[in-house]
């Protein structure tokens, strides 16, 4: 456990390309098969803190993203025991106008287990899909949780999800695929893995990192769980998300989550270049 922390904390210090290297080199990745698929483009889902904005903003919000062709709509987890609360009230607005629409909503990962099982109490019939944990790789390294804590987790997050609405799809996300012993245990109780992606190196070399998370979840295709590109040129950060959107269509990805709608000033879509490459892509 000890060599492996050690391992963990010098790899996240290396770029994506490093990591895949220090992959081959000790067999974590089984095999490759590169195939260019002919499937239908992946679902397009947006994160989108609805939190920030009123409620009537929210509406007209979501009403926008649907036009831009946005099915998934992903939104931080909020609660308040009062339900005259205004993130509650926000909540209410959200859930109902995207029933309205027919956009599907995504929770992303819950604070506690007693939050969560109040959250599910209230809208569990609303949602389609939920996180149980949110870049597992990543948590491991910022708060030394051992895996099996992670993975214990993630699970008991995933079986309340299930017990509330078996409907619901429970997703995990990692922020790279070279973390076996994270990787496996938590894919078994998961209807979802997804990878995170930020970077060019990323996308240079994605068909080996999907094989890769693939092979060890033992799953047969994966979501991107956040793409998104921090710049305040609008040019390059459309022209990486557009690179994103073939590259995933190539690979047979099933669903990408753009990050995000607005309030992150390098990171939002909303009248930029992207959101343009959105609707032009996804008509």
């Amino acid at each position: 456990m000890n060599i492996l922390r050690v391992c963990s904390v010098f790899t996240s210090k290396l770029s994506v390309l490093a990591l895949l290297f220090l992959a081959l080199t000790s067999g974590t990745v089984l095999y490759f098969t590169f195939i260019w698929h002919t499937s239908p483009k992946p679902a397009l889902g947006i994160v989108y803190w609805y939190n920030k904005d009123d409620t009537l903003t929210i509406t007209s919000e979501l009403e926008r993203i649907k036009a831009d062709g946005f099915q998934i709509v992903s939104i931080p987890f909020k609660w308040s025991d009062n339900p005259e609360n205004q993130i509650r009230v926000k909540t209410d607005v959200l859930m109902e106008k995207c029933t309205q629409l027919g956009l599907k909503v995504y929770v992303r990962e819950p604070w506690n287990f007693e939050t969560l099982e109040k959250y599910l109490a209230a809208y569990a019939s609303k949602i389609s899909y939920f996180q149980t944990i949110n870049e597992a790789d990543a948590k491991f390294l910022k708060t030394w949780m051992i895996p099996g804590e992670l993975a214990s987790m993630s699970q008991k997050n995933a079986e309340t999800i299930k017990k509330f609405n078996p409907n619901i799809k429970t997703v995990a996300s990692f922020s790279t695929p070279l973390m076996p012993n994270l990787i496996s245990p938590i894919a078994q109780h998961v209807d979802i893995i997804a990878l995170d992606v930020y970077e060019q190196i990323q996308l240079d070399t994605f068909p080996i990192q999907m094989q890769t998370l693939l092979t060890l979840s033992g799953k047969k295709t994966l979501w991107i769980g956040e793409l998104g590109y921090a710049s305040l040129n609008d040019e390059e950060q459309a022209e990486f998300i557009r690179k994103g959107l073939e590259l995933f269509e190539k690979n047979g990805v099933e669903t990408v989550i753009v990050w995000c709608w607005k309030h992150a000033i390098s990171l939002q879509i909303r009248n930029r270049q992207a959101e343009d490459i959105i609707k032009n892509w996804n008509p």
